[in-house]
């Protein structure tokens, strides 16, 4: 008897250490330094995709908000996440704020495409994922260092960005999100479950997404998909 307890324990420890985690870092910065380049719901966008995620199963989620938002905070907490995760973890890099080409802009200073990437090609995550709902998000074809989309796709990260490398990314006032990520909310929280399964791919969050964008906008802002990854992978399951 005390032989299959110790079996049955044994079990048990290795189905709990192989539950997957979404391994998450939220960045919202709409209060920057001055007032000229403020935003109005990036903070709120920041915090709307960590309440999902918290809903959402086995999730770890650091937020950094405005002027928690800075390269060093947001770099350390990402690096300890990426290093922390085993192949069976998605590890997931979420921003919302302002964008320039090859890189996101913290609350203090730039924090460049190249070194978020690179933090995912070191993590053992299978899932490698960044949404990031910025101004010309799809310039992160290319890095800082003029690098193609094809050497970020060999990290095999799923990018899913907010719109065209020409265009903005917009603020509706009448929302308490950005456009994008509104859509991004309701996809990931089943509105993009079009088979009804409980679980999202990345091509039905895609399609949701891309088509309701578009449609608010008035085809004013294009969100893009692209990387190595199956269009069947589930992004989320509830």
């Amino acid at each position: 008897m005390r032989k299959i307890s110790f079996i049955f324990l044994g079990l048990l420890l290795t189905l709990s250490t192989a539950v997957a985690r979404n391994l998450v870092v939220c960045v919202g910065v709409a209060d920057y330094p001055g007032t000229k380049n403020d935003l109005r719901l990036s903070a709120n966008d920041a915090a709307t995709m960590q309440q999902l995620y918290q809903k959402n199963g086995e999730s770890v989620v650091r937020l950094f908000q405005n002027e928690q938002a800075t390269v060093a905070a947001v770099t350390a907490a990402f690096d300890e996440l990426c290093n922390e995760a085993t192949e069976d973890d998605a590890v997931i890099f979420y921003f919302s704020g302002h964008g320039v080409p090859g890189a996101f802009v913290c609350h203090d200073n730039f924090l460049k495409y190249d070194d978020v990437v690179g933090a995912l090609g070191r993590s053992a995550a299978k899932k490698k994922i960044i949404l990031a709902d910025a101004c010309f998000a799809g310039k992160a074809r290319r890095s800082s260092n003029h690098a193609t989309a094809e050497t970020y796709a060999a990290t095999s990260v799923l990018f899913f960005l907010s719109s065209r490398t020409n265009e903005t990314s917009i603020e509706n006032r009448t929302m308490k999100n950005s456009l994008f990520t509104a859509y991004l909310e309701r996809g990931l929280r089943g509105g993009a479950d079009t088979d009804r399964n409980r679980t999202i791919t990345a091509s039905e969050l895609f399609q949701f997404v891309s088509e309701g964008v578009q449609q608010k906008s008035r085809q004013k802002q294009h969100p893009v998909m692209w990387g190595r990854f199956d269009n069947d992978m589930p992004l989320m399951s509830w």
